[in-house]
């Protein structure tokens, strides 16, 4: 009886299936299609950028961030020596595009690498353990590419052979939030508990230094930003040896560091005065004056100048977008120039700035 009511329960089946429209089969050989990333692609490709030759990517109205290894001949803003990053400012607005953080990436995941003239549809091969360390997808990209996923925002920036910079490390560097010294063979990042060590240059021999380290002082200076570190290092690059107080988990640790190799003096152009104008110029009525070099030679006490943290042997290296080579010509485009913000690009021991003056 079980094997007869078995037998009727399959013919059932059979008369209703035949009635039952027919799914269709997908092929065998069906041909594979890759994520359609073009909206993406139309939609980012606005924020490729050029500073002369050197492509960049827009990261917000003003500002565009590159992967260079050799130094641009354009003026940039910033420079990290770790990560070959640069920081270029625009007098026109940019289209920036949108950093995604790279803790939502997967491996395996579908990107894009994209600039204003190519498309690669890529899988996330390698997920870093943090942002410090490069992310990897297969195939190699461009250079200066925008590495992003479907949602179109961006998750790095592309640099070539296949790996690209995480958006925590280019969110940092843009704000001014991280710094590499070559004296010390280390990138550092700054937050409101103070500086702390987060990447080792690796060809840096005998580094006492650990990522995670936060410094206190050297040589008994305290340090509590960036600046701070930039400033010291520059008064001490005479020191044969320099002593770190540092916080290393709960331990203080008083450490000596040695600088990577011995640092050439630099010869110190004398003193050239400034012949003695009908007029007073612009520069001067700010509180400072330059040299044939365009070195500010002092700075008055009180003056704008000085409110704003120039400093003698500061160098003027462009106004607005405009190199400048020689104090004529400074004081020739100040003359010209429209009333409102102007912005004066310097460079203090390969640290550049930039200070607003209103004309």
């Amino acid at each position: 009886m079980k094997y007869i009511g078995f037998v009727l329960g399959c013919l059932a089946y059979s008369l209703i299936a035949a009635d039952a429209p027919v799914a269709p089969v997908a092929a065998s050989k069906a041909e594979f299609v890759y994520p359609d990333f073009t909206q993406c692609y139309e939609k980012n490709r606005q924020s490729i950028v050029y500073f002369g030759k050197t492509r960049a990517v827009a990261v917000n109205e003003k500002q565009a961030v590159a992967y260079l290894k050799e130094k641009p001949n354009e003026a940039f803003v910033r420079h990290d020596y770790l990560s070959n990053l640069y920081l270029f400012e625009s007098s026109k607005p940019l289209i920036p595009v949108k950093l995604k953080p790279t803790v939502d990436l997967k491996l395996g995941e579908w990107l894009e690498s994209l600039t204003d003239n190519s498309l690669l549809v890529v899988n996330a091969s390698k997920v870093g353990k943090t942002p410090d360390e490069l992310f990897e997808f297969a195939g190699k990209g461009e250079i200066n590419s925008i590495v992003g996923g479907l949602c179109c925002d961006m998750y790095g920036l592309g640099i070539g052979e296949g790996a690209f910079i995480a958006s925590e490390v280019l969110e940092k560097f843009i704000a001014g939030k991280s710094a590499s010294f070559k004296e010390l063979g280390a990138r550092f990042s700054e937050d409101n508990e103070g500086i702390t060590v987060d990447f080792i240059d690796p060809t840096f021999k005998d580094s006492k230094l650990n990522v995670g380290d936060k410094i206190q002082s050297l040589n008994g200076i305290r340090v509590k930003t960036l600046a701070d570190l930039n400033d010291v290092i520059k008064s001490l690059k005479e020191a044969p040896k320099w002593n770190a107080q540092i916080q290393r988990g709960t331990l203080s640790l008083e450490v000596s560091l040695l600088a990577s190799k011995p640092i050439a003096k630099k010869s110190v152009p004398k003193k050239v005065p400034l012949p003695q104008a009908k007029q007073e110029s612009f520069f001067q009525a700010k509180g400072f004056a330059f040299d044939k070099n365009l070195n500010i030679i002092n700075v008055s006490k009180g003056s704008f100048a000085d409110q704003s943290g120039l400093k003698a042997g500061d160098r003027l290296m462009q106004i607005d977008t405009t190199p400048i080579e020689t104090v004529l010509q400074a004081d020739a485009y100040m003359a010209k120039a429209f009333s409102g913000e102007h912005h004066l690009l310097f460079d203090r021991s390969d640290f550049q700035f930039f200070v607003t003056i209103k004309r």
